[in-house]
């Protein structure tokens, strides 16, 4: 290699480009010996080239090589004699098929990757407000191996564009993308991973930490370069969807450091935001981050104090378990508290948005926990000690699968029963994939090591699923449909416009007022006025009922104003479940274990 050894930079970490000089800069800290390993394609051992240190005890260290051919060469910095890789690569090497280490993919080291000339054109972030978003979280490899593919476009990000029409259908507004940084998915050969997990497994969910500028090269797909990932956010954008993506950070790593990563990938990839599974003081200091403006930020709890700081449109969004165990211990357990199901429903804030799920990638799938009291993790190879030991389920009455036309129809319903709990409560609902068609894990509540049918989507063609996929469809629409069930502010509990009764009360047996302690049966009616907009003056007063109880129960009905009557729209617990018909009389008996959505609105009596 004939290149010319200059100056490094200092300004800037990782690789920089200047004319044709390339500098290599990292930080060391331990102030050992340091250099750059040029790594030939055609083989043969490395070139090293010593790196510089800025001055006396400073920890940054750089180069500069003349004409350097990028396209030959990949690269390794050494620290110690120790070969680390760059934290700031682009592009990392070795990695390019999953799960597979032989022959010239034996070696990992880092790429070179000048700056894009994507055409962007005129791609516009969609900015949707919080009470517009409807969110779905996936697995980028689980969610396309059991599709209908060619076999190199199986587990990459080609496999979520094929599908994109399908989740714009289900009423999908925002995609959640585990994690699709480069990670090493071989437990044994990640040096922060290999003790705690010894011999052959799989990390399939990529909660470790990885080199954070670098899209995960085996979701790219066969001779595909980063451009993949950003035509599948530019057909997002296009569709009005967005795409959030989740990163986990260990506590070691650096604040300023991890701003450099967010700021890299909304930049590069014009990426909608990210879900942070960070330490909540890390947490707090990105939210103030001025070069995150405009981008929404997920964690797991944000205080009041953190929304109300100047945040640069910067919207915030705690996300974490709480609506999850409110919602499965009413709809499964005696002990269910049907007050705190019912604030939890009402879950809102004006300076920041709540995520809710009945479901996620930690803990049972939404059809298991109506199948399993018990998780069924002996294949993860912990001896059925790893995951949640409390999920809050239910087995209806027979562990795992049935032939018992009843118990399924029974588990059916339960499904149904908390996807309208999702999608009927104010904050930004979130399914976990493969839940809107009855997906199971065959009772795995943990499947971080499950590469296989276990941990993927089902794609299936069955008469149950097509139901639930079109069930979840009209619960979208009558979402949008009814601005009051996503209003962005918080529910008063009181008349606070005149409008004639509460924006939000709470009725029992008795009108006005809830049953006993103990008694998992609640009617929320939301008064004309108070919703989200007019867009339907006619149909603003709704009433749903939740029975989450074994047994029929009956339900006061508030009068409405002259003129109006109550209809039924949606009832889980009726052969036809979106049969429309006037309810006559003040109260109504609410089945067992079903939900009934009631509109008041002003017309003649009829039924269809």
């Amino acid at each position: 290699m004939n290149c010319e050894i200059t100056d490094g930079n200092y300004h800037m970490s990782g690789v920089g480009y200047n004319g044709n000089i390339t500098t290599f800069t990292i930080e060391n800290k331990e102030q050992k010996d340091c250099a750059i390993l040029l790594h030939s394609m055609e083989g043969g051992g490395p070139q090293r080239i010593p790196l510089v240190q800025k001055e006396t005890g400073s920890c940054l260290y750089s180069v500069g090589v003349k004409n350097l051919p990028l396209d030959k060469y990949t690269y390794t910095f050494e620290i110690g004699k120790v070969p680390r890789l760059d934290p700031y690569a682009k592009r990392i090497h070795g990695r390019e098929q999953w799960g597979k280490r032989d022959g010239k993919q034996a070696k990992i080291t880092c790429g070179f990757q000048k700056k894009s000339s994507f055409p962007w054109r005129s791609d516009r972030l969609p900015h949707i407000p919080k009470e517009d978003m409807v969110m779905y979280k996936l697995h980028v490899r689980g969610f396309s191996m059991l599709q209908k593919l060619k076999e190199e476009e199986k587990g990459t990000f080609r496999g979520i564009e094929r599908r994109l029409s399908y989740l714009k259908e289900l009423g999908i507004t925002t995609l959640e993308l585990m994690p699709v940084y480069e990670f090493e998915e071989l437990f044994a050969q990640d040096v922060f991973q290999r003790e705690t997990f010894p011999g052959d497994k799989v990390n399939y969910w990529g909660y470790t930490r990885g080199n954070y500028f670098a899209l995960k090269s085996s979701y790219l797909g066969r001779g595909q370069g980063p451009e993949a990932f950003k035509r599948l956010v530019q057909k997002l954008h296009k569709r009005n969807m967005e795409c959030i993506l989740e990163f986990y950070f260990d506590d070691e790593l650096s604040p300023w450091y991890i701003a450099d990563v967010l700021r890299y990938w909304a930049e590069e990839y014009h990426v909608d935001g990210f879900h942070l599974l960070v330490r909540k003081d890390v947490a707090a200091l990105v939210s103030q981050n001025p070069w995150l403006s405009g981008r929404k930020l997920f964690f797991d709890w944000f205080s009041e104090e953190d929304c109300r700081k100047d945040r640069r449109a910067l919207e915030l969004f705690s996300c974490n378990d709480a609506f999850l165990y409110s919602v499965r211990k009413v709809m499964n357990h005696p002990e269910g508290d049907i007050r705190e199901f019912a604030d939890h429903m009402r879950r809102q804030q004006s300076q920041q948005g709540f995520v809710n799920y009945v479901a996620s990638n930690n803990g049972f799938t939404l059809y298991d926990t109506f199948t399993y009291t018990q998780r069924r993790n002996q294949a993860n190879g912990e001896d059925n000690r790893d995951g949640l030991a409390c999920n809050y389920s239910s087995n209806c009455g027979e562990e795992g699968p049935t032939r018992n036309k009843r118990r399924n129809r029974l588990r059916e319903r339960q499904i149904k029963n908390a996807l309208c709990a999702l999608m009927f409560a104010q904050g930004v609902p979130l399914i976990w994939m493969g839940d809107e068609s009855g997906n199971s894990q065959e009772g795995n509540n943990n499947a971080y090591c499950q590469d296989n049918g276990v941990g993927w989507k089902s794609w299936e063609n069955t008469k149950a699923g097509r139901e639930l996929v079109a069930f979840f469809k009209a619960l979208a629409q009558l979402r949008r449909k009814y601005p009051v069930l996503r209003s962005p502010k918080p529910m008063q509990l009181s008349d606070y416009r005149g409008c004639g009764c509460p924006d939000l009360s709470y009725h029992g047996v008795s009108g006005w007022q809830l049953n006993g302690c103990g008694d998992r049966t609640i009617g929320m009616m939301y008064a004309c006025g108070y919703g989200a907009g007019k867009e339907n003056p006619g149909e603003d007063y709704l009433y749903i009922g939740y029975n989450f109880s074994e047994t029929d129960k009956t339900l006061a009905l508030p009068d409405l104003p002259r003129g109006y009557r109550w209809y039924t729209v949606l009832n889980t617990g009726a052969e036809d479940v979106f049969e429309e018909c006037l309810m006559e009389g003040r109260t109504f008996v609410a089945r067992d274990r079903s939900v009934c959505m009631l509109v008041g609105r002003q017309g003649e009596a009829s039924c269809r």
